[in-house]
């Protein structure tokens, strides 16, 4: 009965798929392929299945494949790969996948067989370290020796690192053996916690940063200088290029820990272990710590602090206070900020109490006190002061910055005017006129920049120039010749400026680009032809004739004819000054096209032609016209 159920199966299974053969199976196809494959007895079970599929694997899901490879129809895996080859249909990923797994299997089977393989010997990983002046750096390889292969990853990975303590511990597999890699180190000193890191993206590998609480060189890693961990080495390739950060340190001989150990407190001003009711010897520090294991005291050291006003309104202020922390901040648990007088002294409310701006908490880096826009200047505050505060005290002297009020110009120029006098097309030269701005209060100069439009500046390399201003009137500046326009540059733009920033609102004038006449050969500005009549001068290297020039198509801004003698024709396609001048004639005014060549005008050598160049005030045209000339007593060549 059972056979017979799976004679019925596999033939409604080769019905459903020898009705889909002409096109791509569908889902509901695939997962019933599967299906049937799952209930398969036999390898010639699965052949049957497969065999309307056998001519098209394209359309063979990887499910499928995997699942031959899974169930080891070792014979078939073969057929389907082969077959593949001829259709040209990559079936690796599927196949080393499923292989992968089979092999995978057997490994642990026969890992296995090794009683002791399900449990994990506990094992110290072997590490490096290395050390600049804020951080120590280890790696540790999972492994028992460094130069022994480990475990490519490790999980349930757990690392811990406080105070002066780090904790490392995972799992991994090698060699058929499970261990458990377990690490505890009591550091020379303590480090900040929740600024350390770890992470174990290299293969094999832990990396930790442990940031020290203060920045110092540390003697050792290990507080116990008689502790001795085989397979601690140092990190000799990075220390090489963090040694550069030590230069000039000395080296820490105490430290808060290994005075703990000692039972006594470290003083930090002489790098020495006190006696507990000796901390009166501790300069600055004369207050016993017995939690943290040091004389404490006062904070020792100050911040220093920038502050740029980003309120450009008048008498009000806003922006972020950027405070540099102290270089020793492990006594200061905050850094406060106030208005002062001066650099020294705070500036005080009515009721006596500093006029305080805000505070932030010392984090072991740089860290910022944010003033609210709109903030009033108070009267009086000329600086801004932060100082150093723990439990006991804050330090003495502050760091200070100038406290200056940002304001912009209060308008912006009036106008701004430029004549382009560079003839070629695409640049510009000429000056620039700025109009004062009516009130130039907190202006300091005037910047010209490029703009793509009566407002707006080009996008990127809009800055041409700062120009001062000038006293009782209108500052300039010149555009040197050949000047490039920027692309997309429409207009030029003046805004009023001082060390805060432009006033936003800027004058402009358009662009416009005044070139020669004539820029290409045949253009409505060039002269349309010239004329000379024949030579009626009969002595050689003189000519008398009549030279008639033929119009611009369009003359409204040529102001004259500019006729030379040439040693050779003008073409529309190349420049005509290239080497074709060879004497200048005569600059004819617009209107008057002819001009006389008087008996005896004397013809230069090489000359061939007559040009004409079209000219305006910006220059003579690239371009020009030409007639041949020929000289009525050259008469031929005697004979040899």
């Amino acid at each position: 009965r059972r056979s017979g159920r799976w004679a019925a199966w596999c033939c409604a299974a080769a019905g459903m798929l020898a009705h889909v053969r002409a096109a791509p199976p569908s889902a509901e196809a695939q997962a019933g392929l599967l299906q049937a494959l799952d209930s398969a007895q036999t390898e010639d079970d699965a052949k049957a299945l497969l065999g309307p599929h056998m001519g098209d694997l394209k359309g063979l899901s990887t499910e499928a494949v995997e699942k031959v490879v899974l169930r080891q129809w070792w014979s078939l895996a073969r057929d389907l790969v082969a077959k593949s080859h001829s259709q040209s249909v990559d079936l690796s990923f599927a196949v080393r996948k499923a292989v992968r797994t089979v092999k995978d299997e057997a490994d642990e089977l026969l890992r296995t067989l090794n009683p002791k393989y399900g449990m994990a010997q506990q094992v110290a990983p072997a590490f490096q370290w290395a050390q600049n002046d804020t951080c120590v750096f280890l790696t540790i390889k999972y492994t028992v020796r460094w130069n022994a292969p480990g475990a490519l990853e490790v999980t349930e990975p757990s690392v811990n690192m406080t105070l002066n303590t780090f904790n490392f511990s995972g799992l991994g597999k090698h060699s058929n053996n499970k261990y458990k890699y377990f690490l505890t180190l009591g550091l020379f000193d303590h480090i900040a916690g929740d600024v350390s890191s770890w992470n174990a993206a290299s293969v094999g590998k832990l990396s930790v940063t442990l940031r020290k609480k203060w920045p110092r060189k540390w003697p050792r890693l290990i507080a116990n200088k008689k502790t001795k961990i085989g397979n601690m080495h140092m990190w000799m390739e990075m220390q090489e290029k963090l040694d550069n950060t030590l230069s000039g340190m000395s080296t820490a001989a105490n430290s808060p820990v290994t005075c703990a150990a000692a039972d006594k407190l470290y003083c930090l001003a002489t790098d020495t272990c006190k006696k507990k009711t000796d901390c009166s010897q501790c300069p600055g520090k004369q207050e016993p710590n017995t939690k943290d294991n040091l004389c404490a005291g006062m904070p020792s050291e100050k911040a220093t602090l920038m502050f740029r006003d980003s309120d450009m309104d008048s008498n009000e202020i806003g922006g972020e206070v950027k405070i540099t922390k102290a270089r020793n901040d492990f006594d200061i648990d905050s850094y406060d900020v106030f208005f002062g007088k001066d650099d020294r002294s705070k500036l005080e409310r009515a009721d006596g109490t500093g006029w305080q701006v805000g505070s932030a908490p010392s984090i072991g880096a740089d860290t910022v006190v944010k003033i609210a826009s709109n903030t009033p200047m108070p009267e009086g505050a000329t600086h801004l002061l932060v100082f150093s505060r723990n439990e006991y005290g804050e330090y003495a002297t502050p760091g200070s910055t100038l406290l200056k009020d940002a304001v912009l110009p209060k308008a912006g120029p009036v106008s701004v005017s430029f004549v382009d006098e560079d003839g070629d097309k695409g640049e510009v030269s000429g000056t620039v006129t700025i109009g004062r701005a009516k009130d130039e209060q907190g202006l300091e100069e005037y910047a010209l920049h490029w703009g793509k439009s009566e407002r707006r500046k080009i996008n990127s390399g809009s800055f041409m120039r700062d120009v001062m201003k000038q006293a009782n009137k209108d500052p300039t500046h010149h555009v040197v010749m050949n000047t490039k326009i920027p692309d997309g540059a429409t207009h030029i733009l003046a805004f009023s400026k001082n060390e805060h920033g432009e006033h936003p609102v800027a004058a402009s004038v358009k662009i416009t680009d005044a070139t020669k006449p004539c820029l290409k050969g045949g253009a409505v500005d060039c002269p349309t032809g010239v004329r000379i009549s024949p030579d009626s001068d009969a002595d050689p290297r003189e000519v008398e004739a009549t030279i008639t020039i033929d119009r611009a198509a369009q003359e409204k801004d040529l102001s004259h004819y500019s006729v030379y003698w040439g040693r050779q024709e003008c073409s529309k396609e190349d420049s005509g000054q290239t080497g074709a001048k060879n004497g200048f004639i005569k600059d004819i005014p617009v209107g008057g096209m002819e001009h006389q060549l008087p008996t005896n005008t004397p013809l230069p050598d090489g000359t061939t032609h007559v040009l004409v160049f079209s000219k305006n005030k910006l220059g003579e045209s690239e371009y020009c016209v030409s007639a041949a000339v020929q000289d009525a007593g050259a008469g031929p060549k005697p004979e040899l």
